[in-house]
């Protein structure tokens, strides 16, 4: 697994190609109930849990360096329902993550796939209320993008052949245009902004849209 993307409605679960087997795709992978697992004391009220487990897959890269850095990822309560996501077994290439998330809501699955630079990405995505979604892959993802710096944005859920307006921070960076299956990949490159977290998003020409945290870092 290369890494995760966890956000108020939406969890992405991005792998890339081992070295363990020649043959890459979306792993196989299972999702649910995980009401029997006590949630952490601070979300042990109002809220239930989901399992996705993946075979065929690990949370380390092929230089066994990990791709996921901490147990979980909070959520702050604003106006979603996910709350967490933690990695609750990773052994024999059998991986396996906790959602929680808040009220009965139940989440639409969908799979992606893609290419960044020479090397094949595969993706699984939970999204809970939300009919469109994106990713955005560069070169130090859990460091920040450097201004300046080439992003690639994925995502599914849009209008099928409808124009899409990419901009950070409400500023427009670039458009294009999603494809017959409602799929958008766009690369980008980050306008020259303080360093901080600031909204990437989506926009097709329905008004579907779709964001994601991006964290800008000092210049190249």
């Amino acid at each position: 697994m290369r890494y995760v993307d966890v956000g108020e409605r939406q969890v992405t679960f991005t792998f890339g190609p081992s070295s363990f087997s020649n043959d890459f795709g979306v792993p196989r992978f299972d999702v649910g109930s995980a009401d029997g697992a006590a949630p952490p004391p601070e979300l042990a009220t109002g809220t239930r849990g989901l399992n996705i487990s993946f075979q065929g897959a690990s949370g380390f890269n092929p230089d066994l360096s990990p791709s996921y850095v901490g147990l979980a990822v909070l959520v702050p309560e604003i106006s979603g329902p996910v709350r967490e996501a933690a990695v609750t077994h990773d052994t024999d290439r059998q991986l396996s993550w906790r959602v929680m998330i808040t009220g009965p809501v139940c989440p639409t699955v969908t799979t992606n796939a893609y290419v960044w630079g020479k090397s094949p990405r595969a993706q699984v995505t939970l999204t809970f209320s939300q009919r469109a979604w994106i990713t955005a892959e560069h070169g130090a993802t859990y460091v920040g993008a450097p201004i300046l710096s080439p992003v690639l944005v994925t995502g599914l859920g849009f209008t099928p052949r409808s124009t899409v307006t990419v901009r950070i921070a409400g500023q427009e960076v670039d458009t294009g245009e999603s494809d017959e299956g409602g799929r958008v990949e766009k690369g980008i490159f980050v306008p020259r902004l303080q360093p901080g977290f600031y909204e990437l998003s989506v926009t097709d020409g329905t008004g579907r849209r779709a964001t994601y945290r991006l964290m800008v870092t000092d210049e190249l």
